[in-house]
């Protein structure tokens, strides 16, 4: 004892000295190393104390600190608190100081005094740490010490107040420790415990009550209110009684702060809704987990927020994106944080009091405008603690408090959160749904990254819950959002828990620990138990308010897949099986268990087969997919559950790619429906699944910018489409769906599939009382699709009137179908009472007048229409457009129009806008318009995708436009009063610019044109007004209203609405206008006299020559005296109309108009002149000369009129020039040199469509002629004229050698087409060497190396050989033959296969001069073949033969050559390596040129015509006669830029553009865009290389041929791919015609109004000729032929099928011996009836474009466009008498459902059409797909509007229709016989001559009588008996191809079963 008392008197003095000098150091000037000296002293001093307590320490020092400090804080005016304490636990002065003390702290800035006052507040504060790091060491060894119990209180205030203005984090660090080791401990005295808490207190109220100086110091980290927080937090972690002393401090603490938190998030978001529209909002994934693979992705990542940082790092060459969501953490954010969690932790969740109140209020406050992540997960986590209790009830929450928690959790707006950390969110939530069901998840949230790696050491507590818990609807909405979470353990775990519910309560209380344990990967973690029915009832009953802005169909794919049985191994199933994927629960014969994922249903042999690895199938191939199935069966074999991984895997991809979730919810919802085992099960389900597509939550898309193209609603629809049977849902909500969802579409398919099944059912659906009918008018109401309507509307009608009156409404005439209805109507009015329609077609009739007259602008007659119904949108609409605005006013504020605005109708809110401008308050505008904006734009959002034929979108687009005009006219308004009132002129001339450019498209109806003109003639008024004073003339320049008249006009006469024409120029009685404009009025009103009576042509020539022409310049005076001209040739005074031409183009030699209409003139001219030489036969012969001169003249002037502007319009007559050629007879007359002297001037590229007639001509007299063209052709596009002109020279150059020895000199003359060809080839060669030596090395390999081979070539043979003998053996069946008719067929056929053993087993030929292939193959089969088909036979007549004795033997020899010949040919792989089979071609490579302008033009083009054809003769007359500056500097510019182009490419001498080889198919015909000009070879596609890998495919026109595709990569990024098919000359010249038919028809409709409006275009093949005998004919992958469609669904070839049919046949007619051709045609039918009902499917085109287009929006776009291209192919079909139309030749795109004219050849019979009995295809198949409403609404309008505007062009189709044909039948007779010489070739040209014309009137003939049909009176019709619909004729024409006794009679091969 006395030791330790020596050793405390020898220590406690160095205590004390280490104290004073430590306090001392502190003192004094601060270095280093009086820093390391104070360190080392409180290292010593802390040694000592741990070794010996109890010292007594001196005070002295300590207040020595206390003076500095106390002496600081009074130089910074911040003394510290008292600590008397108050009731409140604040000291006795606090409430009345703490104001102003926190008022000075704000307000004090940056202290500014004398370096020693500095130095001396410097010394306080290190003297202050000091002393309070001596207190920890005495705490932390000594807390019983007299020295701290006593001056720790003390002290401890001036460490807060430091804290308050000095960011010192050791300081902070200090008090914290030393004060949590104070309270902590329980060592400290009452007294000083009471100090403490008041100082705490005091700190936490100090921030409190002055919310200003709180904010600015938590900004600075400078407030010890956090500090004070920390301290509590960490005292309370281990003491929780503690924090109930800081109570109220706390809850006012966290008040204030979350109040300053949401003020200051309210202040940083965008005030601009229109910008957040335009981009600045974020996108909301579709589920949690994409939103997590895009933001790793960087897919979809917007621009971060304000404080986020991106960070990009490169490394190489990889791109490493970190994107960093969520800012580090504030010190604010952390003590509130805090804050939450101890007020959490009190006893205020069991005391109702006003503390409780307002906390609820903070937590209520945060979860609504909080967008601070690791707030509301605290928030969230506060509500799960006091959510439920440990017993499994409710915890303290009221029911209204706990119903608000949950709805705001339920409803979290997680649109402006970071997509990744929001998931840390996401996960609290689940683990609140959870653990209010019973499940304690803590450790999943403490770890929820180790749950998997550590499953077996991780509990789960399970709790049974109470009923009122289960049955709480908020907790049941709050659990079903968990089965969208990210977390992946989480979401299985709900799967299971939400799987195994039974009777919708009770939730299996089981353990999960056994869940949670499982091997992810083992597949276990399923639900089972369950049956389809039961899963799918809970998941219709389920709510899904809580993910309405999420794909929430995302669960139904889970848990369906969940469901499914995931144990056993993995199989996989043929591509054509049905799959099931449920277990039954009811098992049956019919239906077995299928132990595989995706196994069929029922499993047929024959059909549905499963893949082994040991089976040779063509369904796997040499790719990715065998190596996946190789595994799978791996897994299969080891029996490791590979099964329960495929579907566990597919589970996790759901969520993270839309598509793929689609895909497999529409394969298990198929599943489950098909498993359910009754139809009233089924029908059990209809009412959950009405009721969940009607809640209202489904809108919440509209609130947010959707990442992905589909929402909930249209996902679900898209699904009940592929049920079967299919669910009757409620008409009405379906037709709500519709436009609420963006989901039209798949509306009106679901709703067509509905009305097939009822109409098959036998119930009568198509009346105008049918909800569903009306539901489907209804849907196409909302899209717009005038033809659709038109078309319901007629089918609905009972009337024939009617029908009558809608067939003229849909083809445009507009005034007669008004008269119609208006004739109706009067009929009601003034009817007897026998004649009562029915009110569906009474307001038919009042709806389409009022349409009708909406064109007509009949505004006046519309208005008391309206107000005499009393339409109020109606008459706001006539009110403003006959400027009525008092009454647009008070429409304004009527209850209805109100109610439309309120409805979001943009056109009545547009009204107001009219209104406000009109009224001049300007300034409400922009706020109207903004307004208007976003009601547009809501409407755009709701619209389905944009299609080719977007009539909703178009009229948007639309009203966009007229409210930006509407914008600038308020603007304009604006401009214009203040210059007016300052008498000052705008400047209006970009304004009037801009609106004449911004016009609606020409084919566009009247009415919306009507819409833009009306307002800016009023606009145009109010200018006008405004500028009164001014002169007339500056008056003219502040308005365009005589362009807009004239414009208006123009496009009303285009439509055929003359009486809108002239009062539209009746407008411009009393404007002041230019010349230009004078003379475009007096234009328009000329041409309003055209095409009429006698009276009115004469009316038109008055008009004409009363004309004062000299204000006029030389191109407008020509234009009136080529009026002139037109009216005299209406009236028939050819003279005086030929001088008005004459005079016409002696004024302005240029006009090429006036060129065009003298050349017609001259032409009908020839035709008068050849009928009198008919008539007169004695001057036959003189009159023949004049009518060749006629023609010549005809022909000058239609060159010249190319030659002076070579427009679309002068170009058409080229087909004239070159079809009257024939004209000239054996000699070479006054046509070909007309032709000689006048073609060789027009520029090249006017031939390029019709280098196919060219080259044919080089056979006829006007080969000389031609030559010069195609030279210059050659010259300048080379590329466009090579291909064919090299086959057509070898095709000739055969025929010269063919000749042999027997040609004598009189033939030298009849080949001169070689001699040319071979001169053309030559100069190409010379003027472009190096593109010749590129396109002939690339030619001769595809020539030589992609030949087919000698078995594939062999079988095409044998197979059409085949095809014609098995039809003479059906012949011979039905009708006995002669022995003498058979011995001559026998004869024929053993001909034939002599040939063919010449051709492939030639004897004569050295085996020396063969190839090794060639040798094998004649070693392989020559001496069967010989055995088989050419060794003697014996007959059964005695007759010997070299083969079969008979047919039948012949056929079955054949057959079973077929079979060999084809199994050797399935050998072939279906790809190869280019490099095998070419490598020349597969080192092939090229640089794309520069794109400038001339780049890769010739040289002879560049120089020679390029600076006209810039600059046409319009351009240099402007230039000559204006002298303007700008057009002289343009055309020495682009000279220059030519002459630059010129010294590069050099026409391929020294490279540059001009030798790289293009692209093949990119010049007219084959290639022609919307704009028909002259091409540019710079914009061409350039062959860079050929892609690696060479295909082998089937032939699509003959299924036995193999044929290689070879792909091209061009220049701008696309692959081109061609088939190289082995072709007869007459194949490839038919599909070169066939591409300039289908390149005229696309000109055609491009120009007609009506096939505009209705999107209808064609499309020309590429088909290239390679050699004779060769072509490259385009093909892509989706191209698809009705016979490969059928093969991939049913399996069997259709040849089979054929002789079924012929043998099934052939059978029943021998039983009935000598059976007439009625029993035939019955027999036939039989069959027919049998094969469609038992064999093909009635729907497997239907099946199969389902299955490729699963997106049933994208595959009803593909439905429309490919009606409409079926219209028009069947159109050509009927038309020109195609070859059978058989499923092989039936291509169509899978993409963009466009019809691929395959194999388009005539049918001839002795020269003439042939006419067919089914005039096209349209088979039961192709019906099923189209639809009976595109059929009516869709094919029959496209199908008239094509005919009618071919007809239109009758004059310029005839011509080009004669060329065409005469090619053709001239090539199908050389076909049929031996080769022709060019003498020869033109006799028999001479003797078809009257059968070509002949086919021209039958194909005009047909086209016109397909057209819709003229009515002369329509009113007068419409109420006759029996009035027709004016396209009756293609009605009847489908009846006829639909009508099965037709079918029936059709040959096997058309297949019309199929």
């Amino acid at each position: 004892h006395s030791s330790k008392n020596s050793c405390r008197g020898f220590l406690e003095p160095v205590v004390n000295f280490l104290i004073r000098m430590a306090i001392v150091n502190a003192e004094g000037k601060a270095d280093r190393s009086q820093n390391k000296l104070r360190i080392r002293i409180l290292s010593v001093l802390n040694d000592i104390i741990s070794v010996r307590q109890d010292y007594e320490i001196i005070a002295a020092p300590l207040e020595r600190v206390r003076a500095h400090c106390e002496e600081a804080c009074t130089t910074k005016n911040n003394p510290p608190d008292s600590i008397h304490k108050d009731d409140f636990g604040m000291s006795a002065n606090a409430k009345k100081n703490i104001k102003s003390i926190s008022h000075q702290n704000s307000t004090t800035q940056s202290y500014h005094s004398s370096p020693q006052k500095k130095d001396e507040i410097c010394a306080a504060h290190d003297a202050l740490s000091v002393c309070l790091e001596i207190f920890l060491i005495f705490q932390r060894h000594d807390p019983r010490n007299y020295f701290i119990q006593k001056h720790l209180c003390i002290i401890l205030p001036f460490g807060f107040s430091h804290l308050a203005s000095n960011d010192d984090s050791n300081l902070k660090q200090v008090i914290k420790s030393l004060l949590t080791l104070t309270l902590a401990d329980g060592d400290a005295s009452s007294e000083s415990l009471s100090s403490i808490i008041c100082l705490l207190n005091n700190a936490i109220s100090c921030s409190v009550l002055n919310p200003a100086v709180s904010a600015r110091q938590c900004q600075e980290k400078k407030c010890g209110s956090y500090l004070a927080i920390e301290i509590i937090e960490e005292v309370s972690a281990r003491n929780r009684i503690f924090v109930e002393s800081f109570i109220g401090s706390l809850v006012d603490f966290a008040f204030v702060n979350a109040k300053s938190l949401i003020l200051e998030i309210e202040k940083s978001k965008n005030p601009q809704p229109m910008q957040q529209l335009a981009g600045n909002a974020k996108w909301l994934p579709a589920t949690p987990t994409i939103g997590i693979f895009e933001t790793a992705c960087n897919l979809g990542f917007k621009t971060p927020s304000s404080g986020s940082k991106e960070l990009e790092n490169e490394r190489l060459d990889t791109k490493i994106v970190t994107v960093k969501e969520v800012d580090d953490i504030e010190p604010s954010t952390c003590a509130l944080i805090s804050c939450l969690r101890l007020i959490a932790s009190s006893s205020i969740r069991l005391n109702f009091s006003e503390r409780r109140r307002k906390f609820i209020d903070v937590l209520n406050m945060l979860l609504d405008s909080c967008k601070k992540l690791p707030i509301l997960i605290t928030v969230v986590a506060v509500i799960r603690k006091w959510l439920t209790e440990e017993d499994g009830r409710f915890g303290p929450l009221t029911r209204g408090e706990r119903e608000d928690f949950l709805w705001k959790m339920i409803s979290f707006d997680y649109h402006d959160l970071p997509q990744v950390a929001s998931n840390a969110l996401s996960d609290m939530v689940c683990i609140t749904a959870m653990g209010a069901c019973g499940y304690n998840l803590t450790q999943l949230q403490h770890r929820p990254n180790d749950v998997q790696n550590n499953a077996h050491e991780f509990k789960i507590s399970v709790s049974q819950p109470s009923q009122d818990i289960l049955r709480d609807q908020m907790i049941r909405k709050l659990f079903v959002t968990c089965l969208l979470s990210a977390n992946f353990r989480l979401r299985s775990m709900a799967v299971v828990i939400f799987g195994t519910e039974q009777n919708e309560v009770k939730v299996a209380c089981d353990s999960l620990e056994s869940i949670c344990a499982r091997d992810v990967l083992t597949g276990n973690n399923s639900i089972s138990g369950r049956s389809p029915f039961d899963i799918l009832r809970q998941l219709l009953s389920a709510d899904y308010e809580g993910l309405g802005k999420r794909l929430w169909t995302t669960i139904f794919a889970e848990i369906l897949l969940a469901c499914s049985d995931h144990s056993d191994g993995a199989y996989l199933a043929c591509k054509q099986s049905e799959h099931q994927l449920f277990e039954p629960r009811e098992k049956s014969k019919t239906v077995k268990r299928a132990r595989g994922f995706l196994r069929p249903t029922q499993y047929q042999a024959s059909k549905q087969q499963v893949l082994h690895t040991n089976r040779n199938n063509d369904y796997i191939l040499n790719t990715t997919y065998s190596t996946f199935q190789k595994a799978i069966l791996t897994e299969r074999a080891r029996k490791r559950f590979g099964r329960g991984r495929c579907l566990i895997a597919m589970r996790t991809l759901i969520h993270g790619c839309v598509d793929t979730c689609q895909l497999i919810f529409c394969c298990v919802l198929k599943a489950a429906w098909q498993n359910i085992p009754t139809n009233e099960r089924r029908a059990s389900l209809i009412k959950p699944m009405e009721s969940l597509l009607s809640r209202p939550y489904h809108a919440q898309f509209l609130k947010i910018r959707e990442n992905s193209r589909i929402n909930a609603i249209q996902s679900i629809l898209r699904v009940i489409l592929h049920l079967r049977p299919l669910p009757s849902l409620d008409v009405f909500l379906i037709r709500s769906l519709a436009s609420n969802y963006s989901c039209q579409r798949e509306v009106l398919s679901y709703f067509e599939q509905h009305f097939t099944v009822l109409k098959r059912n036998g119930l009568e659906v198509n009346i105008s009382s049918s909800e569903l009918i009306q539901s489907i008018l209804h849907v196409y109401k909302t899209l717009g699709d005038d033809d659709m309507i038109v078309s319901i509307n007629s089918s609905l009608s009972t009337f024939k009137g009617t029908k009558f009156a809608l067939s003229l409404d849909m083809y445009g005439f507009v005034i007669k179908s008004t008269d119609a209805y208006l004739a109706l109507i009067d009929r009601v009015d003034g009817a007897r009472k026998d004649f009562a329609p029915p009110e569906f077609e009474l307001s038919v009739w009042e709806d389409r007048w009022v349409k009708g007259y909406k064109e007509l602008s009949q505004w006046h007659l519309i208005d008391e229409f309206a107000a005499s119904h009393g339409d109020p949108e109606l008459m706001m609409e006539c009110a403003w457009k006959v400027k009525n605005w008092d009454k647009v006013k008070s429409l304004c504020a009527s209850p209805s129009v109100i109610a439309s605005l309120v409805d979001g109708d943009p056109v009545t809110k547009m009204s107001e806008i009219f209104l406000a401008i009109h009224e001049g308050k300007l300034s409400e505008v922009e706020n109207l318009h903004a307004q208007t904006a976003q009601l547009c734009l809501h409407k755009w959002q709701l619209l389905p995708s944009i299609g080719t034929d977007s009539n909703p979108h178009k009229v948007l687009l639309q009203q966009f436009q007229r409210l930006v005009e509407l914008r600038e006219s308020s603007q304009v308004m604006v401009e214009t009063s203040s210059h007016s009132s300052g008498r000052t002129i705008p400047d209006l001339k970009n304004l009037l610019s801009s609106w004449r450019h911004r016009v609606p498209n020409s084919f566009e109806p009247i009415s919306v044109w009507e819409d833009l003109f009306l307002w800016r003639q009023q606009i145009f008024d109010a200018v006008t007004s405004n500028f009164s004073w001014s002169e007339p003339g500056t008056l003219a320049t502040l308005h365009d209203r005589p362009w807009t008249c004239i414009s208006l006009c123009r496009t009303a006469r285009k439509h055929g609405l003359k009486e809108v024409s002239m009062l539209s120029l009746s407008n411009l009685t009393e404007c002041a206008m230019d010349v230009q404009d004078a003379f475009l009025k007096l234009r328009e009103q000329v041409f309003t006299y055209r095409n009429a009576t006698a009276s009115h042509l004469k009316g038109g020539l008055n008009v004409v020559n009363s004309t004062n022409l000299s204000f006029f310049d030389a191109r407008q005076k020509a234009e009136l005296f080529r009026l002139k001209g037109f009216f005299l040739d209406a009236l028939n005074d050819k003279t005086s109309s030929n001088q008005a031409y004459c005079n016409s183009v002696q004024i302005c030699p240029t006009y090429s108009k006036a060129w065009v209409d003298w050349g017609n003139l001259c032409a009908s001219l020839f035709v008068i002149t050849r009928k009198k030489a008919d008539n007169q036969p004695d001057a036959k012969l003189e009159s023949t000369k004049k009518s060749n001169q006629y023609l010549a003249q005809a022909m000058g002037c239609f060159l010249e009129a190319v030659r002076c502007d070579a427009s679309e319009h002068s170009r058409d007559r080229i087909p004239h020039c070159l079809s009257m050629i024939s004209n000239d007879g054996a000699q070479y007359g006054i046509l070909c040199q007309t032709l000689e002297a006048r073609g060789v001037l027009l520029p090249a590229w006017v031939w390029l469509p019709w280098i196919p007639q060219l080259l044919t001509s080089l056979c006829r007299i006007e080969a000389r002629a031609v030559k010069s063209i195609i030279g210059e052709v050659v010259k300048d596009h080379p590329q466009a004229v090579y291909y064919s002109l090299r086959a057509f020279f070898l095709e000739r150059r055969d025929v010269d050698r063919s000749r042999g020895q027997d040609a004598d000199s009189k033939d030298e003359e009849s080949l001169l087409s070689v001699k040319y060809a071979e001169l053309l080839m030559s100069n190409l060669r010379k003027l472009h060497p190096i593109l010749w030596s590129k396109l002939e090395v690339i030619l001769e390999d595809l020539i030589i190396r992609f030949r087919p081979s000698y078995e594939a070539e062999l079988l095409a043979t044998i197979t059409a050989l085949l095809q014609k003998a098995s039809s003479r053996v059906e012949l011979k069946s039905s009708k006995e033959e002669k022995n003498k008719e058979e011995h001559s067929l026998l004869e024929s056929y053993h001909t034939t296969l002599k040939r063919i053993g010449m051709k492939f087993f030639n004897k004569e030929k050295p085996d020396g001069s063969k190839s090794r292939k060639a040798v094998l193959f004649h070693a392989k089969y020559a001496s069967m073949f010989e055995c088989d088909f050419l060794r003697q036979q014996t007959g059964p007549n005695g007759a010997v033969y070299s083969g079969p004795a008979s047919i039948p033997e012949l056929v079955e020899r054949l057959k079973r050559w077929k079979l060999m010949i084809e199994y050797q040919v399935s050998r072939v792989p279906s790809s190869c390596k280019l490099q095998e089979a070419s490598p020349s071609l597969a080192w092939y490579s090229c640089e794309p040129p520069d794109l400038w302008a001339g780049a890769c033009e010739s040289k002879s083009f560049t120089i020679s015509k390029s600076l006209n054809e810039y600059f046409p003769a319009r351009g240099n007359e402007l230039c000559q006669v204006s002298q303007s500056s700008a057009l002289v500097a343009a055309k020495t510019s682009s000279h220059a830029v030519m002459m630059a182009a010129n010294s590069e490419g050099l026409g391929g001498h020294a490279g540059g553009g001009a030798g790289v080889v293009e692209i093949p198919g990119q010049y007219a015909p084959t290639s022609s865009g919307m704009l028909d000009i002259r091409p540019f070879p710079e914009l061409h596609a350039k062959l860079i290389r050929f892609e690696p890998t060479l295909e082998v495919v089937t032939n699509s026109t003959k299924q036995e041929q193999i044929v290689r595709r070879i792909s091209m990569l061009g220049s701008n990024g696309r692959q081109y791919k061609f088939l190289l098919q082995l072709a007869i000359p007459y194949w490839t010249r038919t599909d070169e015609r066939s591409a300039q038919l289908h390149y005229i028809m696309g000109k055609v409709l491009r120009k007609d109004i009506r096939s505009c409006k209705r999107c209808v275009t064609v499309k020309p093949k590429v088909v290239i000729p390679v050699a004779q005998r060769m072509r490259m004919s385009s093909n892509e992958t989706s191209h698809q032929s009705l016979e490969n469609v059928f093969h991939k669904i049913q399996g069997p070839s259709s040849n089979q099928l054929i002789s079924h049919f012929q043998e099934t046949v052939n059978d029943r007619l021998r039983e009935m011996k000598g059976a007439d051709d009625a029993t035939k045609a019955k027999v036939k039918l039989e069959v027919y009836q049998e094969i469609c009902n038992e064999v093909v499917l009635p729907n497997f085109f239907t099946r199969y474009m389902t299955e490729m287009i699963k997106d049933a929006d994208h595959l009803f776009q593909f439905r429309k466009v490919f009606t409409s291209q079926l219209a028009a192919n069947s159109l050509l079909q009927h038309a020109f008498a195609l070859v059978e139309r058989t499923p092989v030749r039936f291509v169509f795109c899978t993409k963009t459902g466009q019809m691929i004219s395959q194999d388009f050849r005539f049918q001839y019979n002795q020269g003439l059409l042939d006419k067919h009995k089914v005039p096209f295809r349209l088979t039961r198949n192709i019906e099923e797909l189209i639809g009976p409403f595109l059929l009516q609404g869709v094919f029959i309008p496209s199908f008239v509007s094509i005919s009618s505007a071919m007809n239109d062009k009758r004059s310029i189709f005839e011509p080009m229709l004669h060329i065409l044909l005469r090619d053709d039948i001239i090539s199908w007779y050389t076909s049929k016989s031996n080769p022709r010489n060019d003498h020869k070739s033109r006799e028999l040209e001479v003797q078809l001559s009257d059968r070509i014309w002949k086919n021209v009137g039958y194909v005009q003939e047909r086209v016109e009588e397909c057209s819709a049909r003229l009515v002369e009176d329509a009113s007068k019709e419409a109420i006759s008996e029996n009035p027709d619909p004016v396209d009756s004729k293609v009605r009847q024409l489908i009846s006829v191809a639909t009508n099965s006794d037709n079918l029936s009679l059709m040959s096997a091969t058309f297949q019309a079963w199929l």
